[in-house]
C-alpha cells in the first residue's frame, strides 16, 4: 500500500481531532459524565454579577438616605411656647441607613447628612464632635444589625432595633453634649454636669418620638429596600 493512499486517512483523523477540541461545552453531557465545569462557570458569573451589582445598589440607597438626613437636619420642628423646644428627626434616616445597608453606609449617611444640612442651612460653625455623633447615629445600628444578622430567631430584628436605639441614645446624646460643652458652654462657665442636666430630658423626648416612628416603620421600609 502506497503512502498516497494513507494520506487522506491521516488528514481525516486530524480534522476529527480539531472538531473535538473546538466542540463547545455541553453542560448536559458534563452533568451525565459527572463533571461540573459549566456549573462552576455559572457560579462564577453569578458571583461576578453580585460583586458588580451590590455596591451600586448600596451606593444608590446611601445617596437617598444622605438626602433624607440632610433634609431632617435642615428642617426641625419647633414646638412649645414660642418654639422653645426643637424636635429633630435625624435619628430616622441614619438608623435605617445603618440597619439596612451596613455600618459604613450608616456612618457616611450621618456625616454627609450633617455636613450638607449645615452647608445649605448654616446654624453656626461645624462642630467636629457633633459631626462624629451624627456618624454614630448610623454606625451603631449598622454594627448591631451585623452582629444579629446570622440569627434566625423570631423577633431578632426587633430586638436588634431596640438595642440599637438604646445604644444610640446613650452614646450619641453623651457625645453631643460633650461637644456642646467643649465648644460653647465651657467658655460660659457652665459645668458638664449642668449641661447634661439641661439637655438630657429634652433629648429623651426626641429619642422617644424618633424611636416610636422607627419601630413602626421598620418592617414596611425593610420590604421596600432589597439588598
Amino acid at each position: 500500500m502506497s503512502d498516497n493512499n494513507l494520506q487522506p486517512s491521516e488528514n481525516n483523523s486530524r480534522f476529527s481531532s480539531v472538531e473535538e477540541v473546538a466542540k463547545p461545552c455541553d453542560c448536559e453531557t458534563q452533568r451525565v459524565a459527572g463533571t461540573n465545569d459549566c456549573a462552576v462557570n455559572d457560579g462564577d458569573k453569578k458571583r461576578a454579577k453580585k460583586k458588580i451589582g451590590m455596591p451600586i445598589k448600596i451606593v444608590c440607597y446611601t445617596a437617598i438616605f444622605v438626602a433624607l438626613s440632610a433634609v431632617t437636619n435642615i428642617y426641625t420642628a419647633f414646638v412649645g411656647t414660642g418654639g422653645a423646644f426643637a424636635l429633630s428627626f435625624t435619628y430616622i434616616p441614619n438608623f435605617f441607613a445603618g440597619a439596612l445597608l451596613g455600618p459604613l453606609p450608616g456612618f457616611i449617611t450621618g456625616i454627609l447628612g450633617d455636613l450638607i444640612g449645615c452647608w445649605i442651612a448654616p446654624k453656626g460653625d461645624i462642630n467636629p464632635i457633633i459631626l462624629l455623633a451624627s456618624g454614630l447615629l448610623g454606625l451603631i445600628p449598622g454594627v448591631v444589625f451585623t452582629v444579629f444578622k446570622k440569627s434566625k430567631r423570631k423577633g431578632i430584628q426587633l430586638l436588634a432595633a431596640i438595642i440599637s436605639l438604646v445604644l444610640t441614645f446613650a452614646i450619641c446624646s453623651t457625645v453631643n453634649t460633650i461637644g456642646l460643652y467643649v465648644f460653647y458652654f465651657k467658655g460660659a462657665g457652665k459645668t458638664l454636669a449642668a449641661v447634661f442636666a439641661l439637655r438630657m430630658p429634652k433629648q429623651a423626648i426626641i429619642w422617644a418620638v424618633n424611636s416610636a416612628l422607627i419601630l413602626l416603620a421598620y418592617y414596611p421600609i425593610k420590604k421596600l429596600i432589597k439588598i
